[in-house]
């Protein structure tokens, strides 16, 4: 195994929410590529935002943990040969698909604007080399742009694709949401969308909601990003203007009872600030 000379130090949204949920990331090359990132400068953020409320980090696992769970049911209930993560940042998502995934999937696409050149070097420091994996440089607001570079990379837009959008609503508006899924649309609604978004205050629950802006307040300011917030009436609507057909929703009380069969974190809707959506287009 190479090493880098120094581990990669990162200060991003993505960078933050690895931080966070790492643990999960303790078996196969996704542990070996943690270890080769250095998250210093994200680790007082992630203090902070602890000390204002512990839970959310419990509830960032969960969302990690959600969005592997329905990969695995949509690719073993409906098979699809290619895997698109928009917006991928450092998460090693692909890395497990890779890993877990030998036989269904025959490529998968990481796409994004930034730390494309850094994760290439974080595989080749863990001597992962699979190329049915790509990392493609791509800005996800472009979207003829973002398909044009795909379909050079060997993406089929005839074949059925599994589509990761998480931790990106959050930040994106909704024309470029609808532009973006408008790229991925087929007409026998063939491809999956796997997504996740941020519930505005005022549909959490009141013992949730003061800990949930001061949260929010203090990503803001040191992201020096806006979050913005989705209700599940609204996502539901942009849903139905792409005609999608949904497979499910869940908020972060369905999400842990899923995963845990019981519920230690999240006991009413709206705890957890965020839901998911399952559906095709």
């Amino acid at each position: 195994m190479r090493a880098l000379d120094h581990k990669l130090c990162a200060a991003s949204p993505s960078a933050f929410f690895l931080a966070v949920a790492r643990r999960i990331y303790a078996e196969g090359w996704c542990r070996e590529y943690i270890s080769h990132i250095d998250f210093s400068s994200v680790e007082k953020l992630a203090a902070e935002v602890s000390d204002i409320s512990p839970r959310f980090y419990e509830t960032i696992l969960l969302r990690k943990r959600m969005v592997r769970y329905l990969v695995e049911q949509l690719l073993e209930q409906h098979p699809r040969h290619q895997v698109c993560i928009l917006a991928a940042g450092l998460d090693p998502l692909g890395l497990q698909i890779a890993e877990n995934y030998y036989q269904q999937v025959d490529s998968i696409y990481e796409i994004d604007n930034a730390f494309v050149r850094e994760k290439q070097e974080l595989y080749s420091a863990i001597s992962f080399n699979d190329d049915r994996l790509f990392n493609l440089h791509i800005d996800i607001r472009n979207p003829a742009l973002m398909m044009q570079t795909l379909i050079d990379a060997g993406y089929l837009p005839c074949e059925p694709t599994l589509i990761v959008f998480e931790g990106i609503m959050q930040y994106m508006s909704e024309e470029h949401f609808l532009r973006i899924m408008r790229a991925f649309c087929s007409r026998t609604r063939n491809n999956a969308v796997i997504m996740d978004y941020a519930l505005p205050v005022e549909d959490l629950p009141s013992s949730f909601a003061s800990e949930t802006r001061e949260i929010v307040d203090r990503m803001e300011e040191a992201m020096g990003q806006r979050v913005r917030h989705y209700s599940r009436k609204k996502i539901l609507n942009l849903l139905s203007l792409l005609e999608a057909e949904i497979y499910d929703v869940y908020d972060m009380r369905a999400a842990e009872y899923v995963l845990n069969g019981q519920n230690n974190i999240c006991h009413s809707r709206g705890e957890g600030m965020m839901e998911m959506v399952a559906f095709s287009i």
